[in-house]
C-alpha cells in the first residue's frame, strides 16, 4: 500500500497536521506535536494529537470539505476552506527544466562553463579555502499548474564534501502574470540561486524555458 495523495491541514495560519490517502482507500491523519493554544478547538474537531502515536485513522472534520462548495477560488492550488480549517493538497512534480548541473557534459541539458560557486560564509566572515557551490539548479512544474525553484548546494572543505542540502521554493502564483523579463528577474532570486551567481540573463539564454512556464 502506497501513498496516493497528501494534504497539509491548517487551522488559521498554523499548520496542524497532514492527511494521507493511500491506494486502496485508506485515509490517515497525522497531527503535529505542537498545537499550543489550539488544544480545545482541535479536540472538538477530532484533530487533536494522539499522545500514543500521533496518528488518527478517523478525522471526521476533514470529510465533506473537499468539494466544489468549499474550493478556494482564484488559485491554481487544490485548496478547500471551511471556517478556520483549510486543506491544501501537496502537489507532485510533473516535469522538470534543468538550468544547471555540475556533472553535465557539453551538449547535455544543464551544461554550463560557469562554476556557479561562492566562498562559504559563517555570518559576515568568509571561511578561507571553503567553497559552496550549486550541484544543480532547476524548475519543477507541479501537477496543479504551479512551479517551484530547486537548487542543490554543497560545501567543500579540505578537498572533500562536507555538507549541503536541497532548497525547494514555490514560485509565487502572482508572478506568472508579470511580463516574462520581469518574471525572470524575480524568479532567479529563489532558492539562493542569485547567491551562486545565477542571473536573469542565464535564464534568458535557456531555450524552451519561456514555454515551460507557459509564457
Amino acid at each position: 500500500m502506497t501513498i496516493k495523495d497528501e494534504y497539509y491541514i491548517y487551522y488559521g495560519e498554523k499548520r496542524i497536521g497532514t492527511l494521507y490517502v493511500f491506494t486502496g482507500g485508506r485515509i490517515e491523519y497525522s497531527a503535529y506535536g505542537s498545537q499550543e493554544g489550539l488544544e480545545a478547538e482541535l479536540a472538538e474537531l477530532g484533530l487533536d494529537r494522539d499522545i500514543e502515536s500521533g496518528r488518527k485513522k478517523d478525522a471526521p472534520a476533514l470529510f465533506g470539505i473537499m468539494d466544489d462548495g468549499h474550493r478556494v477560488k482564484g488559485t491554481r492550488k487544490h485548496a478547500w476552506q471551511s471556517g478556520s480549517l483549510r486543506i491544501e493538497r501537496i502537489p507532485k512534480d510533473e516535469d522538470r527544466f534543468m538550468v544547471y548541473r555540475i556533472s553535465a557534459e557539453k551538449g547535455e541539458p544543464g551544461y554550463s562553463e560557469k562554476r556557479h560557486s561562492a566562498p562559504h560564509r559563517e555570518g559576515a566572515k568568509e571561511i578561507e579555502g571553503m567553497d559552496e557551490w550549486a550541484s544543480w539548479y532547476c524548475f519543477n512544474r507541479k501537477d496543479d499548474g504551479m512551479f517551484e525553484a530547486e537548487l542543490d548546494e554543497a560545501w567543500w572543505w579540505g578537498g572533500s564534501h562536507n555538507d549541503g542540502g536541497t532548497i525547494r521554493t514555490e514560485v509565487p502564483e502572482e508572478w506568472l502574470s508579470l511580463p516574462y523579463d520581469e518574471f525572470l528577474e524575480r524568479v532567479v532570486t529563489l532558492s539562493a540561486a542569485a547567491h551562486y551567481g545565477f542571473t536573469a540573463d542565464d535564464l534568458r539564454e535557456k531555450e524552451g524555458l519561456r514555454e515551460f512556464f507557459g509564457f
